[in-house]
């Protein structure tokens, strides 16, 4: 049984055993009123297990830059929020802007393409006015 303990010790000191072995290590020494080296190991285990971690107070200070650096983050996020959506909305802008422009550029070109057809007709017409030139002038 010593043996075995022995063993045990061996792999609890590698960093090996098992919580159940370290279960069965700790037991033997409470029932082993045995003085020395591991007895004293033991009740330093036994000590440090009953203690219980204190609440962590921290100053308040310690929060007051929390609280300002969350607030500018805060800040600075809908300011960039801000700034994208109105280059966003300039961009639009612009874009609607040229294809207005593109749309009066065609309208432009096809005016004139009909326009052209107009200017022959107008060229005719002074042809006829000759006639009608010497009609009224005839009536007269």
């Amino acid at each position: 049984m010593e043996n075995k303990h022995k063993d045990l010790w061996e792999k609890y000191w590698k960093g090996e055993t098992s919580v159940a072995e370290e279960k069965i290590l700790f037991q033997a020494l409470e029932e082993e009123p045995e003085d020395g080296e591991l007895k004293t190991f033991y009740s330093g285990i036994q000590s440090l297990r009953a203690e219980r971690p204190k609440g962590i107070h921290l100053p308040l200070q310690s929060f007051l830059w929390q609280k300002m650096a969350a607030v500018m983050l805060a800040f600075l996020t809908v300011a960039a929020c801000w700034w994208g959506y109105r280059s966003y909305e300039q961009e639009q802008e612009a874009r609607a802007y040229r294809q207005v422009v593109e749309a009066m550029g065609k309208i432009q070109f096809n005016l004139k393409k009909g326009t052209s057809h107009l200017e022959s007709m107008e060229k005719i017409k002074y042809l006829n006015s000759a006639a009608n030139w010497y009609e009224n002038d005839k009536n007269n």
